[in-house]
């Protein structure tokens, strides 16, 4: 894939879809090519191009970066409990693979990740792990510093959310290099009537953890939330952001703030108990360029479920 581009060839959207939706599970190329609407020897060839990898590549690099975000994520879970939920058939197929590709054991990974330093070990100020009460919460302010000595402060809540429709245009690329696909999403959904009173209805969904994925090959999708699906071309895609427990943080906060915001909701949801289970998203709730401190109000929305 191009690094600050859009997905050159939308068709193999649904198939990257149904890899990072079974990535515990087998995955069979000829349905990845059925998916895409393309022969076998079609869809290998165009897949490989676009993201640079071959299909099989690929799924095995989400795989083991998936189990990374597990290993950081969970420092108590067992690594072959881990191994197993990532798609792996043994331990020892894991090891082998993940130290070829991170160039440390699972193992020796995770202990590096729990250094003083690491994200993953930051807590709220005032978190109480032993007075966990797990999707017991009412909207409250939180206060928590984040790695670097950063502090931040959010309205947080965990709260189910119903299922949200939504049309986008894929990005490749560093997150903070989205504004082409939102470029492409508005010019496409304007004259449609789609994009009226669009303030409060833009988000991003990310694919990737920037900590673990390789800049250019992290995937996000920009969004525009609508009231029901609709029937798209010329690169812009639909589909339903599934329904759920969500972890929700609203941050009112300056642009370079954005990566403390995630890092204090990932604090926020580990101190309650609770894992990231899907793909989390932003959503924009004002115009920065309208805000007296040219700030933006944001949700972060993390799809979570009890450790």
């Amino acid at each position: 894939m191009n690094p600050h581009d859009s997905i050159s060839d939308p068709r193999i959207n649904p198939a990257l879809d149904h890899i990072a939706a079974n990535l515990g599970r087998d995955i069979d190329l000829h349905t990845l090519a059925r998916l895409a609407s393309l022969s076998y020897f079609h869809f290998h060839r165009t897949f490989t191009a676009v993201t640079g990898e071959t299909p099989s590549r690929y799924i095995l690099r989400k795989r083991l970066e998936l189990a990374a975000s597990q290993l950081r994520a969970e420092p108590l879970r067992p690594v072959k409990d881990i191994a197993l939920s990532c798609g792996f058939s043994s331990l020892s197929l894991f090891c082998r693979n993940f130290k070829h590709h991170f160039g440390l054991t699972p193992d020796t990974y995770r202990r590096s990740m729990a250094q003083p330093h690491s994200n993953d070990s930051q807590l709220p100020r005032n978190a109480n792990t032993h007075t966990r009460t797990y999707f017991h919460y009412l909207c409250s302010r939180k206060t928590v510093m984040t790695k670097g000595e950063k502090t931040m402060e959010c309205n947080f809540e965990i709260r189910h959310l119903d299922d949200i429709h939504v049309i986008y245009c894929r990005h490749c690329g560093p997150y903070t290099a989205m504004q082409q696909a939102f470029d492409r999403l508005l010019q496409w959904a304007s004259p449609r009537g789609l994009a009226d009173n669009a303030t409060g209805r833009l988000a991003a969904i990310y694919h990737d953890n920037p900590d673990i994925t390789e800049p250019s090959k992290l995937i996000s999708d920009a969004c525009l939330i609508i009231p029901s699906p609709v029937r798209t071309d010329s690169g812009i895609g639909s589909y339903t952001i599934n329904g759920g427990k969500y972890a929700i943080g609203r941050f009112e906060i300056a642009w370079d703030e954005f990566r403390h915001a995630w890092d204090a909701m990932y604090s926020l949801i580990a101190s309650h108990g609770c894992r990231c289970c899907g793909l989390p998203f932003e959503r924009y709730i004002n115009n920065c360029d309208t805000h007296p401190d040219r700030k933006w109000i944001i949700d972060i929305c993390i799809p979570v479920e009890a450790v």
